[in-house]
């Protein structure tokens, strides 16, 4: 059940990561010059930037409950898988660049994972 709740809180943060993207390629670049009550407003109207942070509230809750579970040296290394799920969806979704150089680091960081996994 730990290893679970830790997942879950993986893939909650993961897709509030791209809910927020999205969102913010909506609202644009952001203009500091308009003030800080027109910036808040700006970014907090667009629904997929407010799904984004109700996704990292339930991610924050379900860490805690995984924290109670599952032992923090195991728990926090699996957090990582993130970077690779984000970073592969975000080259789909987004088009954003996956370069030979960055898989090979996702591929560092998939292997360190699984190395400490067999800790």
């Amino acid at each position: 059940m730990g290893l679970f709740l830790v997942l879950a809180s993986v893939v909650l943060v993961d897709v509030g990561q791209l809910f927020l993207k999205y969102g913010m390629n909506q609202v644009g670049e952001l203009d500091f010059s308009a003030g800080i009550i027109a910036l808040f407003l700006s970014i907090f109207s667009n629904v997929f930037v407010v799904i984004g942070v109700l996704l990292f509230a339930s991610s924050s809750f379900g860490w805690l409950l995984a924290l109670s579970k599952v032992p923090l040296s195991l728990a926090y290394p699996i957090v990582s898988i993130g970077y690779v799920v984000v970073s592969v969806l975000s080259w789909i979704l987004f088009q954003e660049s996956l370069s030979p150089l960055r898989i090979l680091g996702l591929g560092v960081i998939v292997t360190g994972v699984f190395l400490l996994s067999r800790t």
